[in-house]
């Protein structure tokens, strides 16, 4: 948007070729005073069809599909743009028309019912994030986030505009779209994501496009979200994942940082792979911890705020004292630092991609180690563990941070009693594999057996930001909370385990004698 346009709303409408186009703008930016104004402005001159179709982007960015429908029906004039908001509309009610609502202080998620579950956990963490994110920019939204998560791939195709193709070529299974955040849910995935931490992120974009008014730049936009999306968990704040600083550094010692030949020319919109677009957001997510690091949280706030006054380059000259070319530069200094430290090259992490269909894990891992495990797991069913982990081992010689070879040899040494060695693996594959559930689900198991429940507990809490739909999770969790006597949350808890693994006969028994409420 123009600095016009940020200062002085009401003319800028007013004279506006294409004013919803405009209207939009604001509401994206969460300007809902200047666009209610505009439209009671637009009902006192006698345009109640321009000012009925301002209350459809209105409701639409509410949330509220019911009554974007029915100003529909007062419009009339329906001409090709009124005919696509009917199909979306009445397409998007259908879609949700199994949907459940639940509100907190700050949000509306809305998931399908049979993954209402999903709230226990979406919830408590949004709203987690919800301080956090506005301690850092300094202030809150008068909006109340609207959250949607998509039970399969087709509906959040719909709902978002993204193609399958696009979405299983590029891994974006979360974004914003009419004000609202659409999510797929981790269970139409073959191993789930970080999709908590993918709210979190597209609610920190919508807090930016506030600050900003919506005129900042990509890559701050976006190395932003993602420095949030990791520091809002973090008290000790942002760091890369040992994938996302293993492809920054392959880039710099490559000397193709940034990707895209500068900052101002990063795009997200269309990347090539899931690879090219987490290597995108780790050089844009760096650049912004270094932009904090230089000159502080507080400098930063300046900044952003600045894009809604000042132009681009005035920005930055005003906010830090330098261009922004100037700031890349010394980013771009900044990076040698990663070339002298090559042991913490992640070598075989498994990175945040996003799968569909096939769910044996080999898929994961590259060609150079996938024959060893191949044969290592056939020596295994064959009742050959000694020599199968020979052949795990050879995965792990070749790729020692590869979070499939690691838990492999893991399940071994547990199977053979020996704990400490797995945990020692399974350690290493939760660093590493931060986005990977087994190691978690397998070291949570490890806890369990020995009783050490609140670290079980820790584990899994972070699985089930992983992959929620995972049956071990919840049945070690429901029998964690038998054994404390918290009857209310194990049955809760083994329930869904016996839904995801109707084959359970464990979880059955635990469920029938589990004692009746007083």
């Amino acid at each position: 948007m123009s600095l016009d346009e940020w200062a002085e709303p009401g003319k800028a409408l007013a004279r506006a070729r294409e004013p919803l186009e405009l209207v939009e703008s604001y509401l994206v930016s969460q300007e809902t005073g200047v666009v209610r104004e505009y439209r009671d402005g637009l009902i006192k001159k006698g345009k109640d069809e321009l000012a009925n179709r301002v209350r459809v982007l209105e409701s639409l960015y509410e949330g509220n599909n019911a009554g974007a429908l029915e100003v529909l029906e007062l419009l009339k004039k329906k001409d090709a743009g009124v005919v696509a908001w009917e199909k979306y509309l009445n397409g998007l009610t259908e879609i949700q028309r199994s949907f459940a609502e639940t509100k907190s202080d700050h949000f509306v998620v809305r998931t399908s019912t049979e993954e209402t579950f999903l709230l226990a956990y979406a919830l408590p963490s949004l709203e987690n994030a919800y301080g956090r994110v506005a301690e850092f920019f300094g202030s809150s939204p008068t909006v109340t986030a609207v959250i949607e998560i998509y039970p399969t791939l087709d509906g959040f195709s719909f709902g978002s505009g993204l193609s399958p193709k696009d979405v299983e070529r590029t891994g974006v299974v979360v974004v914003s779209r009419y004000g609202r955040i659409m999510a797929l849910s981790p269970g139409a995935t073959a191993f789930g994501y970080l999709w908590l931490d993918g709210l979190v992120h597209t609610y920190v974009h919508q807090n930016l496009n506030r600050i900003s008014g919506g005129n900042c730049p990509v890559w701050l936009q976006e190395g932003t979200a993602r420095y949030l999306e990791v520091a809002w968990r973090r008290a000790e704040g942002f760091a890369h994942s040992p994938s996302d600083r293993a492809l920054l550094t392959r880039a710099v010692m490559s000397a193709t940082v940034p990707s895209a030949g500068s900052l101002a020319f990063m795009d997200l919109r269309s990347p090539d792979s899931q690879e090219q677009a987490a290597l995108v957001l780790a050089e844009s997510a760096d650049a912004v911890d270094f932009l904090v690091q230089e000159f502080g949280v507080d400098k930063l706030r300046v900044l952003l705020r600045a894009f809604r006054k000042s132009s681009r380059a005035a920005a930055f000259q005003d906010s830090l004292g330098m261009s922004e070319s100037d700031f890349e530069n010394n980013w771009r200094d900044s990076l040698a630092d990663l070339t002298e430290v090559p042991t913490d090259l992640a070598r075989g992490a498994l990175g945040p991609s996003v799968r569909f269909g096939e769910k044996d894990d080999l898929i994961l891992v590259s060609g150079e180690v996938r024959p060893w495990l191949m044969m290592g797991d056939q020596l295994n069913v064959q009742g050959k563990g000694d020599v199968a982990v020979l052949e795990y081992k050879k995965a792990i010689e070749k790729e020692p941070d590869n979070g499939v070879a690691l838990a492999r040899l893991a399940r071994f040494y547990v199977s053979a009693q020996k704990n400490r060695s797995a945990e020692e693996l399974l350690t290493r594959a939760m660093e590493k594999n931060p986005a990977y559930a087994t190691p978690f689900i397998l070291m949570g198991n490890i806890y369990f057996d020995d009783g050490r429940y609140e670290e079980a507990q820790q584990v899994l809490q972070q699985a089930l930001g992983i992959n929620p739909f995972q049956p071990k999770i919840h049945e070690l969790l429901g029998m964690i909370a038998v054994d404390v006597g918290n009857f209310v949350l194990a049955k809760h808890s083994l329930t869904l385990a016996l839904r995801f693994d109707p084959s359970n006969e464990a979880v059955r028994q635990a469920l029938q004698h589990m004692p009746k409420p007083r």
